[in-house]
């Protein structure tokens, strides 16, 4: 009788096995491995997915039968071969891995025949010689990524094109390993950078994969729908298509022959999957090029502390952009500082200092204006417009803010309306606005600006797509910021600042957001200009006016070495009951416990602790951790959670 060994839906760490199971004649030629199963599991049906097949079981009972499967697999053998590297490297679960790597099955996609696959390897090759000008336009050495290089490039805007990124000299190597028969893998932030990478490949010459008339990439984004997103990752792993172009998921997407590996921007937080076991994209991208011997681009406009780590390693190499090509390539960025500002005047505390306002409507003779808004909607804070202290909610203390002209003061925490708000230290009813959102602001601009257009850009409002906007101004949040044809000829970041509180990374981020934004200008040499409104510290100040963030993120890495920090060391973070946390770190790794071992700091931290492990010794600590996590589900005796590369921070 033929059996599949199953991993079944469980959040019990206990239950994280294959189980066995019998396959029914009439679903003997359907049922193998990768294929989506349902079974009958403690009573009940679940979801499974089938890792093996065999003879026979050791198994001594009667083996229950499988119920139904999917009519083609979902996963390959490589894939779930791979997934169970993820779920030890994270120290969580087969399933919660193999549920992260595909999207859910539509019935109807798997009716078509699969098995045929055509390439157009003439295609691919004129689209490689229509993206490799682009690439040597801004440094990049595509041939060596082609070929296997792994490379953190510190990238510049492509002086022609101001898409915000530079989206064609990333997909030349893509296309030139397509064009060798070999698969590429794109991995992207958002549904505009997809946008501008679908619309570079189809300008060269390609087509996108659909259902009926095939292609040469596909897109994987939940924005398509179930039945495309499902279909194009089918497409992907059957070899339908050799460019694979996604968000963060399209990470673990299984293909055939991978050759390449391309993530722009790897240092955004989108990259983190926020759902158990909490992988990174760019980590699972680093693993599939330890597997496959594949190249690997890792870039961005301010690189990360991690994708340096990955260079002192010895695991990549930096490229970097010769500086007078950096020169001619960004805007030029100017600081107004509190010490500006305070000789400007009264006038220069004004959110929009006057002699910032005077130069962004001079700008408009040539040219759309952006002004960007840190923060999101009408008003996040207010205060007594009489003795200037914070107005704030009665029943649990938070900040109160409105969320247009005529709204009620409300509470940011609890959402308590309060009507009839007054001062609690001098009585006043009036009320002054503190922080002020971009919706807020596009009012104040509008009235400002007289007959200028303006255009507001928002995730609350609706967000302007890219080329849309001709002339005006636009004011938006920095992720709704359009990129517009040939660049802004000035933007102003009101605003700018660091994220508050200060976490580990907080200026390397500000550095990301700023740049970003940047990249939207025109070149210095065509008059682009950004100015920054706020009081910077100087690493950022430095990154910002000379484009080189990848020296802090360089000089971060060294600092967090000496200190003994990640990812210089990788951070373990566990939560539970004080008996549940003591036994845990009562385990032995190596001969030590724990508690005492040479290789592992301890913090604490808001409802459990955190475990500074070298990068020697992460694994065995992790193994040990999840056997001990395994044994408290079995026994029932408390639940002990971890996730690994946890953020370090202490108070949260």
């Amino acid at each position: 009788m033929a059996v599949a060994r199953v991993c079944v839906d469980s959040a019990m760490p206990h239950l994280d096995r294959p189980f066995d199971y019998a396959i029914a004649d009439k679903l003997a030629d359907t049922v193998d491995v990768g294929s989506r199963v349902r079974v009958r599991f403690a009573g009940r049906l679940v979801n499974g997915v089938v890792v093996s097949t065999a003879g026979a079981s050791d198994f001594e009972g009667r083996l229950t039968p499988i119920h139904s499967s999917s009519a083609v697999p979902s996963y390959t053998a490589e894939a779930i071969a791979f997934a169970e590297q993820v779920a030890r490297r994270y120290g969580g679960g087969l399933w919660d891995v193999l549920r992260l790597m595909a999207p859910p099955r539509v019935a109807g996609v798997e009716k078509r025949d699969w098995s045929t696959v055509e390439h157009d390897e003439q295609a691919f090759r004129e689209a490689h010689a229509t993206l490799a000008p682009a690439a040597e336009a801004v440094s990049l050495p595509s041939a060596a990524v082609a070929s296997g290089a792994r490379i953190v490039w510190e990238a510049v805007p492509d002086p022609a094109l101001r898409h915000g990124l530079p989206i064609e000299a990333l997909l030349a190597p893509a296309a030139e390993v397509a064009a060798r028969g070999l698969t590429s893998i794109v991995i992207l932030p958002d549904a505009r950078a997809l946008a501008a990478a679908a619309d570079a490949l189809t300008r060269a010459g390609l087509s996108r994969w659909t259902a009926r008339s095939g292609g040469h990439f596909t897109v994987l984004h939940a924005d398509d729908g179930p039945a495309v997103r499902f279909g194009s990752y089918l497409a992907a792993m059957h070899g339908h298509a050799r460019i694979v172009l996604g968000t963060r998921p399209v990470a673990m997407q299984p293909v055939r022959n991978l050759g390449l590996l391309v993530m722009w921007d790897e240092g955004s937080t989108v990259y983190e999957d926020p759902h158990a076991p909490y992988p990174h994209a760019r980590t699972v991208a680093a693993m599939r090029a330890d597997e496959a011997g594949a190249g690997v681009l890792l870039a961005g406009y301010a690189p990360s502390v991690e994708a340096m780590a990955l260079v002192a390693h010895g695991w990549a190499e930096r490229a970097a952009v010769p500086r007078a090509d950096v020169r001619a390539a960004t805007p030029l960025v100017t600081i107004i500082d509190d010490q500006r500002r305070e000789a400007e005047g009264a006038s220069g505390w004004h959110w929009m200092p006057g002699q910032v306002w005077r130069r962004a409507r001079a700008a408009l003779e040539d040219g759309p204006v952006g002004i960007v808004v840190p923060r999101a909607g009408y008003v996040r804070a207010t205060a007594c417009a009489r003795c200037g202290e914070w107005a704030s909610c009665g029943e649990c203390g938070g900040p109160l803010r409105k969320e247009s002209a005529v709204a009620t003061l409300h509470c940011a925490g609890c959402g308590a309306e309060h009507p009839h708000w007054h001062c609690a230290e001098c009585g006043s009813p009036a009320t002054k606005q503190l922080r002020q959102g971009v919706e807020r602001i596009a009012e104040q601009v509008r009235a400002m600006a007289g007959s200028v257009p303006v255009t507001l850009s928002a995730g609350a409002t609706g967000t302007v797509a890219d080329g849309e906007v001709t002339e005006g101004l636009v004011v938006a949040t920095p992720a709704a910021l359009p990129a517009v044809t040939g660049g802004y000829a000035r933007i102003v970041i009101v605003g700018a600042e660091v994220p508050a509180g200060g976490a580990l990374g907080a200026e390397l981020q500000a550095m990301r957001w700023w740049l970003s934004i940047a990249a939207l200008a025109r070149p210095r040499g065509a008059g682009g200009e950004v100015i920054a409104v706020g009081e910077l510290p100087p690493v950022v100040r430095e990154a910002l006016v000379g484009w080189n963030a990848a020296e802090a993120a360089w000089d971060a890495y060294g600092e967090r070495a000496d200190l003994a920090l990640p990812p210089f060391r990788r951070a373990i973070r566990l939560w539970g009951e004080a008996p549940v946390l003591t036994l845990a770190l009562s385990e032995t790794v190596e001969g030590e416990r724990l508690e005492r071992h040479r290789d592992v700091a301890i913090v604490d931290a808001k409802g459990g602790v955190i475990l500074l492990v070298t990068r020697r010794a992460t694994q065995a600590v992790v193994d040990t951790l999840r056997r001990r996590q395994q044994q408290f589900s079995k026994a029932g005796d408390g639940e002990l959670r971890m996730r690994v590369d946890a953020p370090l921070d202490p108070v949260s």
